[in-house]
């Protein structure tokens, strides 16, 4: 699956799909720089919890991290 396709399907805090347009934009321009899942977990949590005061348990957003990462790497 495609990156945008995975972070578009995903709907980590239940608002429905379409609701997270800044923020994954802000997390696929992560995918640019960052090098580890770690990372990735650090800037998806910190960029949902600035927008929406809230975010999904971390466990959750380091396996997609993981996905995305993996999925970006097949893309080169």
């Amino acid at each position: 699956m495609r990156t945008e396709d995975l972070l578009l399907t995903w709907d980590p805090l239940g608002y429905g799909a379409g609701s997270y347009g800044p923020e994954f934009d802000e997390i696929m321009m992560a995918l640019t720089y960052v090098d580890s899942p770690e990372q990735l977990t650090e800037v998806i949590h910190r960029t949902l919890l600035e927008a929406f005061d809230a975010c999904p348990p971390e466990a959750e957003i380091f396996e997609m991290a993981q996905r995305l990462l993996a999925s970006s790497s097949c893309q080169l």
